[in-house]
């Protein structure tokens, strides 16, 4: 699976796909150390506007912290729970929910994920975050990295999958 490629990405309407006009939608954006961790987490860019103010001065920003080291752009806010058949994944994507539905033993069941993009001089990686040990910082790990846990981060994971099409779904293209 590919998971990081050069595409030019409409940020602005990337970000207002993900939201979806739901002002109850987690959304987060936060530029990118050179390591790919996340100074805050809770995302610089949040800090400075909320989803009313993002204007052109907000996207200004985004794109001056792409050209230096990176922005992550939560797009999916996933919950999962065990069952007796196996897990349930919710995962909320701007103003749709989705439910996915598994018995698969490789599925790693998490109490909360998120999923996105890092945007970084063009190239596009689909990812998320992941725990950096012992509670530090954040840091962005894409499909298939063997940064964190392989399990949770499998290209062979069936959520993983259907995480990969939903986030496919809320990039939108320049022509």
């Amino acid at each position: 699976m590919n998971v990081s490629r050069k595409i030019n990405v409409n940020v602005a309407k990337t970000v207002e796909r993900a939201v979806g006009g739901n002002d109850d939608f987690h959304f987060y954006v936060d530029e990118l150390t050179a390591d790919d961790c996340m100074p805050t987490y809770e995302g610089k860019a949040d800090e400075k506007y909320t989803f009313e103010s993002m204007d052109d001065a907000f996207f200004d920003y985004l794109n001056r912290k792409i050209k230096e080291n990176g922005i992550y752009i939560r797009l999916i806010l996933a919950t999962g729970e065990n069952t007796p058949d196996g897990a349930v994944f919710t995962l909320e994507c701007g103003d749709t929910t989705k439910t996915f539905a598994t018995d698969s033993s490789n599925v790693l069941v998490f109490e909360f994920a998120d999923f996105g993009i890092r945007l970084r001089n063009g190239e596009v990686t689909l990812g998320t975050t992941v725990g950096g040990g012992c509670d530090h910082t954040p840091y962005f790990a894409e499909f298939g990295s063997d940064k964190g846990n392989e399990e949770f981060l499998s290209a062979d994971n069936p959520l993983n999958k259907f995480v990969v099409d939903l986030l496919l779904d809320l990039i939108v293209l320049d022509e």
